[in-house]
């Protein structure tokens, strides 16, 4: 076995012990939440596109906005605690146990990155498969163009995963750089929630937007999105994945440097 396989295998023991925020609080909140607001949105839009009498109108929705929470929400919980899960490791008698049997920084920072970003990728593949195959029978009036057998469900299938794998090797990276788990998460939630939306009011804001890299990792999934970032929806998976490979970088570098003035 390999130096990084056995590193992978490592943070899989410990990331599975009983008091993991990962299993017992990131997982379930990516997973319940996404489909809880889901859910409860589409059976308020059903009633209200069934009843006989109503002034509100409520348009079908198209398959490129079905899985939207999975997206939006799921994956920056999983982000998170990613982030989250590398911090809380390098921390006391932990982190010279892990320098002690893995030498070199980017082992371990690359193990989590696979790690928690394998598990992400499935998890949001599952939802994805879940949502479009339910949403449609359970109410067929405003969700009957959607079809998980289409260019945009079959997209969905691998550009999710992708995206949920890069945004959590992202926050391993960020963490890394930024060597603190609030700092990482904090900044996680201000970029995606506030500053990614928020730039387009600066002048030539919307511009800038298209370089924002999550609404890149968004509209890459075939999310509908009101940018179109120059290389287009084949390469925004392609430049969201280099910005978590550069994050990621950087958080071995830098982990690297504080461990010599260590």
């Amino acid at each position: 076995m390999t130096g990084l396989a056995r590193a992978v295998a490592t943070e899989a023991v410990r990331a599975g012990g009983r008091r993991s925020p990962w299993w017992w609080i990131a997982v379930p909140l990516a997973v319940v939440l996404p489909l809880l607001v889901t859910y409860a949105i589409a059976a308020i839009s059903e009633r209200f596109a069934t009843m006989a009498t109503t002034s509100i109108t409520v348009n079908t929705v198209e398959p490129n906005n079905c899985v939207y929470w999975v997206i939006n929400l799921g994956v920056l919980i999983l982000a998170v605690g990613a982030a989250h899960a590398h911090a809380s490791a390098t921390r006391g008698a932990a982190a010279n146990t892990e320098r002690y049997l893995f030498g070199s920084p980017s082992t371990m920072i690359l193990a989590r990155s696979l790690f928690y970003g394998a598990i992400a990728a499935v998890l949001t593949l599952g939802l994805v498969v879940l949502l479009m195959l339910t949403l449609p029978r359970l109410f067929p009036v405003v969700y009957k163009n959607v079809d998980l057998f289409t260019s945009v469900g079959l997209r969905y299938c691998w550009a999710v995963p992708l995206f949920a794998f890069c945004a959590a090797a992202l926050g391993v990276g960020l963490a890394a750089l930024v060597n603190s788990g609030l700092g990482a998460m904090a900044l996680l939630l201000l970029w995606v929630g506030i500053v990614e939306d928020a730039i387009a009011l600066i002048p030539n804001g919307m511009r800038v937007q298209e370089f924002m890299p999550f609404l890149n990792g968004i509209y890459g999934t075939g999310q509908w999105l009101a940018i179109t970032p120059p290389w287009g929806r084949g390469g925004a998976p392609v430049y969201f994945a280099v910005v978590a490979g550069t994050f990621v970088a950087a958080g071995i570098a830098a982990t690297a440097i504080r461990r010599r003035k260590n």
